[in-house]
């Protein structure tokens, strides 16, 4: 269910009714629960919306052109009284309604989708920000120490540029997870689709090497695999390790998905089948494999500019 207890308590109660249905239904398919989370928010969202507009609560007269005036305020800049999401937030929003709308279709609430028609918000299309080598040198020297967490940054570090984790996968991994005589990690992705990923050698060794200080530490009995000196850690645990020893690293911001974007850019500079990159990076779509493709290409556009320019034969 949503986390937000004011934007839940915004929601009419008998839109709430209906998000009950949708959230039990979610769970009975067995949805991750951060999925259940993301999708709950959205919906719980709109039903405020529709409330504070005085348009209907009850979704099943709830028309597309309500639905048209909520994308729009979502978009709209915050100076003029909208919300001022970004593209991509607002496209993860619609999303979440639309699976909303097909679970009433599916319980026979209502004959058709307000949404069947309607277009998603476009995402304008950005080159993927990737860190550079230095950056990455600089970000492991911070790491190079033999204390617990030296060691522990290490391999968490070395997992998400050797495989490309996602940060939610990475917080998720548990010791049984890890293979080290097979190089091969478990790991549950989105969609609760599974996949095991092979690392390198180097990468076991930074494995190794925590997982030695893991043994004596206070919580080494816990079944996660990444832990502090207040147990598990969690994801956001994970992201403020890695701005913080970026920080020290004296680079730029870096945070964990930049990592994997690494990883996929790396991949494909490299000649990797496109193929194997999305099952190693758990992708269902060619677009985020394109989405690379496009950072790469323009890459090498732009180290063939001196030789190809025509203002280097004049």
């Amino acid at each position: 269910m949503p986390t937000d207890l004011t934007t839940r308590a915004a929601a009419p109660p008998i839109w709430h009714e209906y998000e009950i249905g949708f959230q039990d239904w979610l769970e009975e398919v067995n949805r991750a629960p951060m999925t259940r989370t993301t999708y709950g928010v959205a919906v719980t969202q709109l039903g405020a919306f529709l409330a504070s507009r005085g348009m209907p609560t009850d979704p099943t007269i709830v028309t597309r052109e309500h639905l048209g005036e909520w994308m729009r305020h979502m978009q709209r800049p915050g100076d003029e009284g909208g919300q001022g999401l970004t593209a991509q937030t607002a496209l993860q929003r619609y999303r979440s309604v639309s699976r909303f709308f097909a679970w009433l279709v599916k319980e026979d609430e209502i004959a058709e989708s307000p949404m069947a028609k309607m277009t998603p918000p476009q995402v304008p299309e950005k080159l993927v920000p990737v860190v550079d080598d230095d950056s990455l040198r600089r970000l492991f020297r911070t790491v190079a120490g033999t204390e617990f967490e030296d060691r522990r940054d290490k391999a968490i570090l070395s997992l998400f540029i050797d495989v490309g984790l996602r940060i939610a996968e990475m917080a998720g991994l548990r010791l049984a997870d890890l293979d080290i005589e097979e190089r091969e990690v478990r790991v549950m992705g989105k969609g609760r689709r599974e996949r095991v990923l092979r690392f390198t050698k180097p990468t076991r060794t930074d494995l190794m090497r925590y997982l030695r200080k893991r043994a004596a530490h206070a919580h080494h009995d816990a079944p996660q695999l990444w832990i502090g000196r207040s147990g598990a850690m969690t994801g956001s645990g994970i992201y403020r390790m890695v701005a913080r020893r970026a920080d020290q690293a004296g680079v730029e911001h870096i945070h964990p998905h930049q990592l994997r974007h690494t990883f996929a850019h790396q991949y494909l500079r490299a000649g990797g089948n496109e193929g194997n990159l999305m099952k190693v990076t758990g992708w269902k779509s060619r677009s985020m494999v394109d989405r690379y493709g496009a950072s790469v290409a323009a890459e090498r556009a732009a180290e063939a500019h001196d030789e190809f320019s025509p203002r280097m034969r004049l």
